[in-house]
């Protein structure tokens, strides 16, 4: 959630900078392609439903951001919703 909140935010302006971060930054497993690509994989909608299953269980420190909670109505992923720009040719 938090990197879903970085994007929220602002800080970052690409999803690929938060997958990469969140591996390297603090061991998120590689396979998953970063918490993004995982949000994305598992589905924004099923992420929301789990966050609000947690945070029923163990407060407000999973409450999901309203970025995610729009993404999950409207059927979005971070990679449709913030893809990554095309450098220009050279």
């Amino acid at each position: 959630m938090e990197a879903a909140r970085t994007v929220e935010d602002h800080v970052i302006t690409d999803p690929r900078e938060a997958d990469v971060g969140s591996i390297l930054g603090f061991g998120f497993a590689p396979f998953t392609g970063g918490t993004l690509s995982y949000i994305d994989f598992m589905g924004p909608k099923k992420f929301v439903e789990l966050c609000h299953k947690l945070e029923a269980k163990y407060g407000s420190r999973f409450t999901p951001p309203k970025l995610l909670e729009e993404m999950a109505t409207k059927g979005e992923t971070f990679y449709g919703r913030f893809a990554p720009k095309k450098a220009a040719a050279a």
